[in-house]
C-alpha cells in the first residue's frame, strides 16, 4: 500500500511564508541584504493529544484555531525581522542585540487577546452586520414593508449571504492596492505553488515550482467561499428550527427574536467551519468529482484576488519554508532553531 502523503499548508507572512506540516511548522522570510531567515517550530496538533479532537466536524473547528494562533505567531515572527532590518539601516548594531530583538515574542496573555479580539471582529463583520442589513435593506426595498427572517429564511439569508460577500470582496479589493499587500499576495502564491509541487512529487526548486497554479483547493480563501455558501443553507433551517421547538418564539417582539438568532447562529459558526473544513478536504482529495469541483469553485475565485504571481526570489523563500517545516517530521526538534541561510540557497536545513 502507498505510503500516505503528509497534508502541508501553510500561508504569507511579510516578506515571506509559513509552512505547517504535522509535525510542526517553519517560518521564512526574505531579509533586506537578501539572506532567507528560518525559524522551525515543532509542535504536536491538539488532535493528537486528544483523539476525540479527531472526530469529523470538531477536527475542523479545533485546526481553524489553531491555524489563527500559529499565523499570529508567524507573522510576529516576520514582523520582528522586519522591524530588525529597519533598525539596522538607521543604527547598525552588533548581532547579539540584533538577535536579541529577532527572539521577541507575543506574550501567551497578548496572543489569546489578539485570538479573541480577531474571533469578535470577524463574528461582527460576518454575521451580526449582514444580518441586520439584510432586514432594514429589505425593508427599504420592499417599500416599507418588513420581511422577518424566521418567516423567509431562504430570501432572507440570500439577501444576507450577498452582503457578506459584498464586506469580504470589497475588503479584499480595498487592500489589494497597498504595495505590502500585493507582495503578500505574491508570497501567497509561491505558498500555493511551493505545496502543489510537493503534492505533486516534483523535487522542491524553483525551476520545478513556478510552472505550478498559484491557485489551490485547500486556501483558506477557498474555506471562506465554501462557509458563505453553507451558512446560508444552515442559517436558513435554523430560523425555521427554532420555530419549530419553539413555537412562542414567534410571539417574541422583533430585538428579542433578532437577538437570539444571532447569537444562534454564532453559536452554531462552530459547526458550519467544521463542516466547511471537511468539504475542503474532500475537494482537494477528489479532485474529479463534480459536485465538489463546483462547490469550491467560487474559492477559487476568491484566490484570484488574493493572489498574485511570484518572482522566483518568492518562490525560493516558499521552498525553504517548506523544507524547514517538512525536515521537522524526520529531525527531532527539542527547541525552536533559528537559522539564516545565505541569498540564493534554495533550502533550510532542519
Amino acid at each position: 500500500m502507498a505510503e500516505k502523503p503528509l497534508m502541508v499548508g501553510g500561508q504569507a507572512v511579510l516578506e515571506g511564508v509559513m509552512m505547517r506540516s504535522p509535525g510542526g511548522y517553519a517560518v521564512s522570510v526574505r531579509r533586506a541584504n537578501g539572506a532567507i531567515s528560518t525559524v522551525d517550530v515543532a509542535y504536536v496538533p491538539l488532535s493528537r493529544r486528544f483523539p476525540i479532537l479527531k472526530l469529523p466536524v470538531l477536527r475542523g473547528a479545533v485546526s481553524l484555531i489553531e491555524m489563527m494562533v500559529i499565523g499570529m505567531k508567524s507573522l510576529d515572527f516576520s514582523a520582528n525581522e522586519a522591524a530588525a532590518d529597519e533598525a539596522a539601516a538607521k543604527n547598525p548594531a552588533p548581532a547579539t542585540e540584533a538577535g536579541a530583538e529577532r527572539k521577541r515574542e507575543i506574550p501567551k496573555s497578548a496572543m489569546i487577546g489578539t485570538v479573541a479580539f480577531s474571533l469578535l471582529i470577524g463574528l461582527t463583520l460576518f454575521v451580526v452586520v449582514p444580518n441586520l442589513s439584510a432586514h432594514f435593506l429589505a425593508k427599504v426595498g420592499s417599500g416599507g414593508q418588513t420581511m422577518y427572517e424566521e418567516h423567509a429564511p431562504v430570501t432572507y439569508n440570500l439577501i444576507s449571504g450577498f452582503i457578506r460577500m459584498l464586506i469580504i470582496v470589497g475588503y479584499i479589493w480595498a487592500i489589494s492596492f497597498l504595495p505590502d499587500v500585493k507582495r503578500l499576495f505574491q508570497y501567497h502564491g509561491a505558498e500555493h505553488k511551493a505545496v502543489s509541487a510537493f503534492e505533486a512529487g516534483r523535487d522542491l526548486t524553483v525551476e520545478n515550482v513556478q510552472p505550478f497554479t498559484r491557485l489551490h483547493p485547500r486556501c483558506g480563501t477557498t474555506f471562506i467561499a465554501i462557509t458563505l455558501i453553507v451558512s446560508i443553507v444552515v442559517f436558513a433551517f435554523f430560523a425555521k428550527f427554532l420555530l419549530l421547538v419553539w413555537p412562542a418564539f414567534g410571539d417574541l417582539g422583533f430585538w428579542p427574536r433578532k437577538v437570539l438568532l444571532i447569537l444562534g447562529h454564532i453559536v452554531i459558526m462552530p459547526l458550519v467551519a467544521g463542516v466547511c473544513f471537511e468539504l475542503l478536504r474532500l475537494g482537494a482529495a477528489k479532485r474529479g468529482n463534480i459536485f465538489l469541483r463546483l462547490l469550491i469553485a467560487p474559492g477559487f475565485w476568491f484566490q484570484r484576488l488574493t493572489t498574485r504571481e511570484p518572482d522566483d526570489s518568492m518562490v525560493e523563500v516558499a521552498i525553504a519554508a517548506l523544507k524547514a517545516a517538512l525536515a521537522i517530521e524526520t529531525v527531532s526538534v527539542a527547541e525552536n532553531q533559528s537559522s539564516i541561510l545565505p541569498a540564493g540557497n534554495q533550502g533550510a536545513e532542519g
